[in-house]
Order: C-alpha cells, then sequence, then structure tokens
C-alpha cells in the first residue's frame, strides 16, 4: 500500500506545472500542494518555517494527518462549489504548539494533462480577527519598533572620550538627553496607529522613538534602552519588564545590524479604550471605503508582492519578456491575489447580490480584458504607485462595460496587504462619443459633398478635358484606318494616348468617387505629400480659373503619419478652397497659395498661406466655430469639420494673420515614428501645372 501510494505521489509531482513550483519554492508565504486526493505533494521552505515540518515528512500526508482531525480547515468539497475558499483554522506546529492559521485554496488544473490539484497559501493569523474564544490563542495587541542606535552611540563615546565621568557616569544621571538620538527606522502599524497618530508608519521614520513611545512607558523603556547600549553585544540579548498589565522589551536587532534594536509593548484588550480607539479607527476605514461614491476593491497581494522581489533578487529585469515566456505567472497572480473587502458601489458596478461573490480571487476583474492582467504585473514589478488604463469587464450577468481601471501599490513601510482597486464606470459616454462620431461622420460627410458642389465646374472641366481629347482621336484613328494604306504606327500612338486619357478621366473619377461616398473612416499609414498633390488636384481648375498661382514646398523623406486618406485630403481641399474663395473677393494684386509641410520633434507640420487679405481680427478666435461663416451662402461647417477631423488625429489646427497680406493655417499631426532619421528634401514644385 504505502509502495503503491508513493507512486501516486510521484505521479502527481510530474504533473504540477513546473512554473507552479517555482514561484511555491520562492514565495515566502507558506503554499502547499495537494492531489486531488488532498494528500501534499508539494511543501516549501516556508511551509517549514511556519510549522516546524520538514518537506519530508510532509509529502504523501494529508492535512489531518499532518495537523490534526479535529482542527484541519481544508477539504476538497469545500473549493469545488466556488473554486476557492478562504478562512482560518487552528493546528499544531511539529513541537504540539497551538498555531492559528489564516489560509486561501483554489483549484488548480495542470495544462499539461487536466490534472488537479489545490493550492494553499497560509500565514500566521493575527488573533485580532477572530471572533469569539479560541482555546490557547492570546488576544494582545503589540507594538514594535526598529530604532537606529548610531547617533546615540556616538554621543555616549563622545561624552566618554570628553572625561565627563565616562559613559557608565549616565545610568546615574538623567538619560533623557538620548531622547532625540534614537531615531525611527521602522515601526508596525499598531505603534503607529495607537502612539504616533499617524494611519502610515512612513509618517514617523526619521523621527524620535522617544516621543512616539506610550507617555507612561517612556521613561522606562528609555533606561532599558540605555542599559542595552551600555551593555556588550555578547552580554544579554533581551531585556524585558513588566509594568502592569503591559510587557516592555528591547533587543539587538541582529548581529548583521549592530546600528539597529528593537523595542516592543504588549498590551491587553482588556484595557478597553486602546481597543475602542482601534476599533474607531478600522471603523473609519470602512466607512471611508464604504462612502467613496466609486466602486473600491481593497485587496490582499502580499503573495506576487513576494514573487516579484524573488524575481528581481534573481536577476530577472526584463518582466515583459519573461512573462512572454512564462505566462502561467500572470495566471497564478490572478488567484494567488484575493479580494478582502469592496463597498457598494462595486456590487453595483458588477451586479452583484452577495457580498460573498466578490470575495474571491481577482480573475473575475479581468474577464473582460484578459490583458489587463499582465499590464498590472508589469506596473507592480515596475515599482510604480499607480496604474491606470481603460479597459472591459465582465459583470455577473454578462454585460461588457467600459471603465477607467485605477490600482494602487502599497509600498514599504505601508501594510502591504491593502491593495486598492478602484473603476469608473464610461460605458454611457463611450456609448455618447460613438454617436457624436457618427454625427461628425454625418457632417464631414455632407461637407465633401457641399465641396464637391463649390468645385462642380471644376470638377465637369476635368472630366470634358480628357474625354474631348479621347473624341478627338478616335476620329483621327477612325479616318487613318479608313485609308487604302492604313498607317498602323499613328494608329498604336493615338490609341496609347486614348488609353492615357482614359485613365486620367478615371483617375477624376476615382477621386470624386472617394470625396462623395459615405464609408467609415480607415486608419492606415499615409504620406502627407502625396496627401497634399492630390487635393491640390480637386482644385486645379478652379485656381486655373481665376489665375491663381498654386506653389508647394514638399521636403522628400518625411515620416509618414496614420490617418484615414480620405479625411485628411477633405481638410486640405477645404483650407484651399477658403483660400481661392479669399482671393477671389479681395482681388489682391499678388494671387498666390502656397502649401508647404515640414517635421517638427515629433510631429508633421502643413502650413496653407493665401494672399486674400486674412481674417478680421475679431473672427480668429470664432472660425473654428460650427456655423460661424461670414459668406452669405456659407454653411460655417467647412473650418469646424476641420478642427474635429485633426483632432481625432491627435493633431491641431489653428490659424493666424500674415499681416496685411493674408491668412495662414497651421496643421500638426503626430509622426508614426518619432524614432527613425528623416532626410530632408527640398524640392519645390508647381502643382497648378501638374
Amino acid at each position: 500500500m504505502a509502495e503503491r501510494a508513493n507512486k501516486k505521489i510521484d505521479s502527481a509531482k510530474r504533473a504540477m506545472d513546473s512554473l507552479v513550483v517555482e514561484i511555491a519554492d520562492a514565495s515566502s508565504e507558506s503554499i502547499v500542494i495537494y492531489d486531488a486526493e488532498g494528500r501534499i505533494v508539494h511543501w516549501n521552505e516556508a511551509s517549514h518555517l511556519l510549522y516546524g515540518v520538514v518537506n519530508s515528512e510532509a509529502i504523501g500526508k494529508t492535512a489531518a494527518e499532518l495537523f490534526g482531525e479535529s482542527i484541519d480547515g481544508l477539504r476538497p468539497d469545500h473549493v469545488d462549489s466556488k473554486r476557492s475558499w478562504q478562512g482560518i483554522v487552528q493546528r499544531r506546529t511539529a513541537d504540539g504548539i497551538p498555531l492559528l492559521v489564516e489560509i486561501r485554496v483554489r483549484r488548480h488544473r495542470a495544462e499539461a494533462n487536466n490534472a488537479d490539484f489545490f493550492i494553499e497559501l497560509g500565514r500566521q493569523a493575527d488573533p485580532r480577527i477572530v471572533e469569539g474564544d479560541s482555546v490557547g490563542i492570546q488576544r494582545d495587541w503589540v507594538a514594535v519598533w526598529s530604532i537606529d542606535i548610531s547617533s546615540a552611540t556616538a554621543a555616549l563615546r563622545k561624552m566618554a572620550s570628553s572625561g565627563e565621568g565616562g559613559a557608565n557616569h549616565l545610568s546615574a544621571s538623567d538619560p533623557r538627553f538620548l531622547a532625540d538620538y534614537l531615531k525611527i527606522k521602522d515601526l508596525n502599524l499598531t505603534a503607529a496607529k495607537l502612539f504616533a497618530n499617524e494611519g502610515s508608519p512612513a509618517a514617523v521614520i526619521g523621527k524620535s522613538a522617544y516621543r512616539c513611545w506610550p507617555k507612561n512607558h517612556r521613561d522606562a523603556l528609555l533606561d532599558m534602552t540605555l542599559a542595552m547600549l551600555l551593555k556588550a553585544e555578547s552580554d544579554i540579548p533581551i531585556i524585558r519588564r513588566i509594568v502592569g498589565a503591559d510587557t516592555l522589551s528591547v533587543w539587538r536587532a541582529s548581529p548583521e545590524h549592530p546600528s539597529l534594536i528593537s523595542v516592543s509593548v504588549t498590551g491587553s484588550w482588556s484595557d478597553l479604550e486602546t481597543h475602542w480607539e482601534i476599533a474607531a479607527i478600522e471603523q473609519r476605514y470602512r466607512n471611508l471605503i464604504d462612502n467613496i461614491p466609486l466602486p473600491v476593491w481593497q485587496v490582499d497581494a502580499r503573495v506576487m508582492s513576494g514573487v516579484i522581489e524573488n524575481l528581481k533578487a534573481s536577476g530577472i529585469d526584463n518582466i515583459e519578456a519573461y512573462l512572454s515566456e512564462q505566462p502561467d505567472l500572470v495566471r497564478f497572480a490572478s488567484e494567488a491575489v484575493v479580494v478582502t473587502e469592496i463597498n457598494e458601489s462595486a456590487m453595483r458596478l458588477f451586479r452583484g447580490t452577495r457580498r460573498e461573490d466578490f470575495l474571491q480571487d481577482v480573475s473575475y476583474l479581468f474577464a473582460g480584458t484578459p490583458d489587463a492582467a499582465s499590464r498590472v504585473v508589469i506596473a507592480h514589478f515596475g515599482g510604480g504607485r499607480n496604474y491606470s488604463e481603460e479597459m472591459k469587464i465582465r459583470t455577473f450577468d454578462g454585460e461588457l462595460l467600459d471603465v477607467l481601471f485605477y490600482v494602487t501599490f502599497p509600498q514599504y513601510p505601508e501594510k502591504l496587504d491593502k491593495t486598492l482597486i478602484m473603476m469608473i464606470d464610461v460605458t454611457e459616454q463611450r456609448r455618447i462619443e460613438q454617436q457624436l462620431r457618427k454625427i461628425e461622420a454625418d457632417f464631414a460627410h455632407a461637407a465633401r459633398i457641399s465641396a464637391l458642389g463649390e468645385l462642380v465646374t471644376s470638377i465637369a472641366h476635368e472630366v470634358r478635358q480628357p474625354l474631348s481629347v479621347i473624341v478627338t482621336d478616335v476620329d483621327t484613328g477612325i479616318r487613318w484606318l479608313a485609308r487604302e494604306e492604313p498607317n498602323l504606327p499613328k494608329v498604336k500612338s493615338i490609341m496609347a494616348r486614348i488609353m492615357e486619357n482614359a485613365h486620367r478621366a478615371n483617375e477624376v473619377i476615382r477621386r470624386i468617387k472617394d470625396m462623395a461616398v459615405k464609408s467609415d473612416p480607415v486608419r492606415d499609414v499615409v504620406d502627407i505629400n502625396d496627401i497634399v498633390r492630390e487635393a491640390a488636384l480637386f482644385v486645379r481648375s478652379e485656381t486655373q480659373t481665376h489665375h491663381i498661382a498654386v506653389t508647394a514646398r514638399l521636403p522628400g523623406g518625411l515620416p509618414q503619419i496614420k490617418g484615414d486618406r480620405v479625411q485628411l485630403q477633405q481638410v486640405v481641399v477645404n483650407l484651399l478652397i477658403n483660400g481661392i474663395q479669399a482671393i477671389v473677393a479681395n482681388n489682391p494684386r499678388i494671387r498666390e497659395i502656397s502649401v508647404e509641410t515640414d517635421q517638427s520633434a515629433n510631429k508633421i507640420v502643413l502650413i496653407v498661406r493665401d494672399t486674400g487679405g486674412g481674417i478680421q481680427a475679431n473672427d480668429l478666435e470664432k472660425i473654428f466655430d460650427g456655423f460661424f461663416s461670414r459668406k452669405a451662402d456659407g454653411m460655417g461647417m467647412g473650418l469646424a469639420i476641420c478642427r474635429s477631423i485633426i483632432g481625432d488625429h491627435g493633431g491641431a489646427i489653428w490659424a493666424e494673420n500674415d499681416g496685411t497680406r493674408g491668412a495662414v493655417f497651421r496643421v500638426t499631426l503626430p509622426i508614426v515614428d518619432a524614432s527613425r532619421e528623416v532626410a530632408i528634401e527640398t524640392i519645390p514644385r508647381l502643382i497648378a501645372n501638374r
């Protein structure tokens, strides 16, 4: 029987995911892995430290066999119904000492062979969170300070060398001169809340420990500290006094840190004033969470914090590359990080009715956007204080919602089990934005049709000219073929010219169709210079009719931009039409429109200048407003749509006057790759003569 059981254990070990085992071994928290029958198949070093049981003694046993039948809190049926279970169980160590342990258990399925395992994460529980009386559990609070004594030691040495009776003389004098030399290096949350009136330990780091000790014990603790400083390191490891119901302790931290000592005060909950002070602080915290008008989750991410620290210690510095090679780490993180508190707003957002449904691992938060979990791990690894993104969540009734997701990571020496997650529901806002984009697209389409209407004469000329040439060439070709001896070389030349003009007419029609057809925007990588050249072809006949010269400075080698070709072409056409109309209305002596493109930092710059007299000063701030126009028959939508299109492309557009000469419109658009080197080549080109 024993041999068969050992074979099953060995088989289960081989079936486990290697990454799960690697993470378990790296964790500073107890991680025990059970097979489907509840037998231990993996026991990490932290479990050995917690229970005092070595690996070889634990493997193959059930929790009941190892910890005692009557006090074992783990059974597979606890986990099967909800895939996870958490609670507090009373166990015993290898020496038989009762131990209160907070455990979380979740089922894990190995991808290699779909074998089921149960992963238990455990840590020694805080007795204060246990309801009722527990036999053998001391229900006290402990305030602890880690104190830097280097300045105090230096002061003692200086006094000893000055001949003022030596350091030992201080034992008979007032030791309070040392008070401000004892600097707090670290302290626990109880010490900060009870005696420093601070919610975060970080607020008192570096301050005088004496000022943050309990007032009724300050002098006693100072005497004990001085006694510790005057003793050799090997003389006495700890000094302890019992004062009333409290126990005071002072001891050296460790030989590796000779400049640090530790001080603790242990009190009883029979001190009701202290008890209710702590309770009031915790209640204020809960009230704050509950009354925040945003969905809030408090999660315990200590396991993942330990894993990240171990990864860094092992030399991992590129977490993105590591996650691509070990994608199971994200799955493990989602299952190991658990929700410990939520507010009513969070329940309403996910449309849940029972608080217990939310107090599980955080994987349900990322069900709508699984990749977001990886980005949170990357942000946590990077040591950032906060991380945010827009993502989708899947509610408990299956609907997808758009939310702004925020997470705040605690940092040492803050309490690491209080990571906060907040969400803002922007579903309705995104729906309205989508409707607005549709309305803007409809307006843009109407504006393109309007622009084509204004250019109808030019368009008719653009189409009529190649068609007229085709008709003439066809007549000529027929005559050459009708001769007794057809001139075939001449006919071939005429046919080639017919084909060329047919393509030219077809290209004009294609451009008109692109501008006229109503279609969804398509973002692609485009060349701004090509867009300018094609837009200029639309207005070529119009500029020739009104004797307006169009010149361009289009440097070669400019970086490309990402955008919708038709929309950007519409912007350039509108700016050119505005320039033409301004010149026709004012009839200046110099009739010219210039178009320039350039690169500035990580942006493409487009500049359109005209000699139409400029824009009235009072109108400069209004010309991009919808329905504003100085033309009697103008709709006032052209420039408003231009601003909308450029803004949607991440750029900007504005207007100014070039003295009294005319108007200048400037457009900036982000380039696709700002890091690419660009060779600027200036090639002046007369677009009107193309």
